[in-house]
């Protein structure tokens, strides 16, 4: 892993880590049956691991609570795009909540493709709060030399 990646994610967690520490600051009592007690719309990250297989790349994010409704996998240009949102539902009709760390709103990441990604077979699923992108690698990579068989009929 690069320096520079090291030192984005590290700022990543510490950012998500401080925007817990005010939330949960700010809300110390929300009592879900009063309409402006809701979190206030605030944008997350969630946690991304990617990993590499022989034939792939596969990025899985923590998504707890999302609906695969509410969540946007595309690529556009080289760029993979992650985006989504996470809905604050309360489980009580009139409970007052003490304590609220959980992250909510809308998140978005963004990771640049290598051109040995096979971009026309990426898939994605939902299960178990865990998205999961699956990267194809190019069976060859553009521009490069390979060995054509010649049979006879």
């Amino acid at each position: 892993m690069s320096r520079n990646h090291r030192l984005l994610n590290d700022l990543a967690v510490i950012e998500q880590q401080l925007s817990q520490l005010i939330r949960s600051a700010n809300l110390l009592s929300v009592n879900p049956a009063d309409p402006g007690a809701q979190p206030p719309n605030t944008t997350w990250s969630p946690a991304i691991d990617i990993y590499e297989t022989p034939g792939e790349f596969v990025l899985t994010a923590e998504l707890p609570g999302v609906k695969t409704a509410d969540i946007d996998v595309k690529v556009v240009g080289e760029t993979l795009c992650l985006r989504g949102e996470r809905r604050w539902e309360p489980e009580a009709g009139h409970e007052l909540y003490h304590r609220l760390e959980s992250a909510y709103g809308k998140f978005e990441r963004t990771f640049s493709l290598a051109g040995t990604i096979d971009t026309d077979r990426i898939s994605a699923e939902l299960e178990h709060g865990v998205l999961r992108v699956r990267l194809p690698k190019r069976s060859r990579t553009p521009g490069t030399s390979h060995v054509i068989p010649v049979s006879s009929p």
